[in-house]
């Protein structure tokens, strides 16, 4: 009963985490570059960050933190399939603790951006170095959906078929991370990111629906 108090107490702090994750995710990875960055137009790229300083500050403080919220829910994904899934956590945890301080390291490029405002082109060489560590970070990003997928599957508190698009979304991720590295793209890669999100269907299912408790207490 002690260890199935934990796994319920590990659901709900996920339910809390996952949303907290996904809004800080949005506005630091989507939103923020959308307003101020243009990769085709170095000045107006400088410009705009400095003119929205704060907004820019704010998006690195949310990257920084979103890493924070993954480290959270490794912990929790941990709790929750440890007694059942030991190797499979550990590798988890493993792949997931390694690709955040790559990111992590990544985002210092973009505070540097702040001290080169005035000359264009280096303001977008840092934001072009601070993708290119978050492309490697992506390898690891899909590498420890996989492990979750397949403890999806196997458990009796979720769907099997969530646990599959759980592992799709991590493969298409590794895939997209060395097919950035290889300059390919198209439509297969259009194709690849309608799959990544497997990850978010996940997290919707835990915010949403939850575990289902009566298959483990019955």
């Amino acid at each position: 009963m002690h260890t199935l108090n934990q796994r319920k107490n590990a659901v709900t702090w996920l339910r809390i985490i996952y949303p907290l994750w996904a809004i800080l995710g949005m506005f630091s990875l989507l939103y923020v570059p959308s307003e101020l960055i243009d990769l085709s137009n170095s000045v107006l790229t400088a410009n705009n960050i400095s003119e929205n300083e704060w907004l820019f500050r704010l998006g690195i403080a949310g990257s920084l933190l979103t890493q924070l919220f993954v480290i959270a829910a490794v912990w929790f994904l941990y709790k929750l399939f440890y007694t059942d899934y030991k190797e499979a956590t550990i590798l988890m945890a493993i792949f997931a603790l390694v690709g955040i301080p790559i990111d992590m390291l990544s985002t210092a490029n973009e505070l540097l951006v702040l001290e080169v405002l005035d000359q264009p082109d280096q303001v977008l060489y840092l934001i072009q170095q601070s993708r290119k560590g978050t492309a490697i970070a992506t390898i690891f990003w899909g590498l420890w959906l996989l492990p979750i997928g397949y403890m999806i599957i196997k458990s009796p508190l979720f769907p099997r078929l969530v646990g599959w698009l759980v592992i799709l979304a991590g493969a298409a991720y590794t895939i997209m991370a060395f097919a950035h590295f290889l300059g390919i793209k198209g439509t297969f890669i259009t194709a690849l990111d309608y799959l990544t999100f497997g990850e978010l269907i996940w997290m919707l299912w835990v915010m949403i629906m939850g575990a289902r408790w009566k298959a483990v207490e019955a």
